[in-house]
Order: C-alpha cells, then sequence, then structure tokens
C-alpha cells in the first residue's frame, strides 16, 4: 500500500510540473498562435490554438513539424517545402512560447 501511494504522490508531482505557454509566428496569412506544454526544458506537446492558413497545405507541414521539434527538441529543424511562410510562424510561435 506504502509503495502504490509513493507511486501516486509521484505521478502527481510530475503531472504538476508542466508548465503550458503560448506563442504567436506570422504565417502566410495571418498569426499562428501556439501551445507548448513544457516539463522543465523539455517540450511535450505542441498544440496550434489559431492558424489561417491554407488547411490543405498548412496542416501537414505543421503535424511534420510539431513531430520534428518534439523529436530535435529544437526549432532548429528543416523548413516544409510549399508552406515555408506557414513553417516560419510555426516555428516563430514556438520560439516566442519558449522564450528563445
Amino acid at each position: 500500500m506504502k509503495k502504490l501511494l509513493l507511486a501516486l504522490v509521484l505521478m502527481s508531482a510530475t503531472a504538476f510540473s508542466a508548465e503550458v505557454k503560448e506563442g504567436t509566428g506570422l504565417g502566410y496569412a495571418d498569426d499562428i498562435k501556439v501551445e507548448v506544454t513544457l516539463d522543465g526544458d523539455k517540450m511535450t506537446a505542441i498544440k496550434v490554438l489559431e492558424n489561417s492558413d491554407t488547411a490543405s497545405i498548412a496542416n501537414p507541414a505543421i503535424e511534420k513539424l510539431t513531430k520534428a521539434v518534439l523529436e530535435a527538441q529544437s526549432t532548429e529543424v528543416d523548413l516544409i517545402s510549399g508552406a515555408t511562410y506557414t513553417s516560419e510562424g510555426f516555428l516563430e510561435a514556438v520560439n516566442t512560447a519558449t522564450g528563445k
């Protein structure tokens, strides 16, 4: 029972250490607004809150960029060809959120 209680306390402490920050960057049509979840210095999630760029172009690019940024733990990743402005705006928004 003590081990279970300790595990629950540790899990709760971990869950509450996450911090969510918002950032904005200029995409092709307008601002792209993101929410970045941080656990210490580690980015654990990126969610797009606002995006006015063409969905058929922007959404696949943002999906690829999100995966690349989280894997690299950096915005120093390749831009997506054909979605350059969206890529730049998304990465700018992540940088703004993380203070980089």
